[in-house]
């Protein structure tokens, strides 16, 4: 699966970690209403679960519980394969500029299992809005 996001966020609060690649939000829209191509990827860390990340995606074939390992993860690509003989690739373009990669790099890093989160909370409602005019405060 291949495709181009509008927009990139990330967050954490407490044990769970998120990323999400897909169109800009829309106020008036149906929160539940699919609006184009995207991709959330999830990771807990509350109860043991083998290292595996929640994926959930507009494609119903890449939705589900896996491991997961990037491929790239660039300030303009994320491309990660899922550990199945099918279906087992997703590659995302977007844009970013240099320090909201940085902080989106951060918890991707986390949600694909390449750092562990932080200590004593560090982490904890960490979020990332590419759509935000605002710079991004870490509480």
């Amino acid at each position: 699966m291949k495709f181009h996001a509008e927009s990139v966020s990330a967050s954490a609060a407490g044990d769970y970690y998120q990323i999400f690649l897909g169109p800009k939000e829309d106020e008036d829209a149906d929160p539940f209403d699919v609006r184009g191509p995207y991709v959330l990827v999830q990771r807990q860390f509350e109860m043991p679960n083998g290292g595996r990340s929640g994926v959930e995606t507009h494609d119903e074939d890449y939705i589900g519980e896996f491991k997961v390992r990037v491929i790239e993860l660039s300030q303009t690509k994320l491309a990660f394969e899922i550990k199945r003989k099918t279906k087992n690739h997703i590659e995302v373009t977007y844009t970013l500029d240099s320090a909201k990669f940085e902080k989106f790099r951060h918890l991707a890093e986390i949600v694909f299992g390449l750092k562990e989160p932080g200590i004593d909370g560090e982490d904890d409602y960490l979020s990332v809005d590419d759509y935000d005019e605002n710079e991004f405060d870490e509480i």
